[in-house]
């Protein structure tokens, strides 16, 4: 998305790309970076997604959300806790 600096003058928007701890929730990551729009932003943004959430905005709107990524899943086959 480009933004006016000066009347005829265009820039390019700077978007904000916050990695949470997939536990408490809580920021442990900000990375700042600009992109042409929105759309690009996103592709950007799924490039750094390494299984954490993520949120990316931009200004005061949330563009998009990424939940976290199962760390392993439980197989039908294994064992329940209960020992079933």
């Amino acid at each position: 998305m480009l933004r006016l600096a000066a009347p005829g003058v265009a820039r390019m928007a700077g978007y904000r790309l916050y990695f949470m701890d997939r536990f408490s929730g809580h920021i442990d990551n900000r990375r700042e970076f600009i992109a042409d729009g929105d759309a690009e932003a996103i592709v950007i943004a799924q490039h750094w997604h390494d299984g954490s959430p993520m949120e990316l905005w931009l200004g005061e709107h949330k563009l998009r959300r990424w939940e976290a990524t199962p760390l392993a899943p439980l197989l039908s086959s294994e064992p329940t806790s209960a020992g079933e």
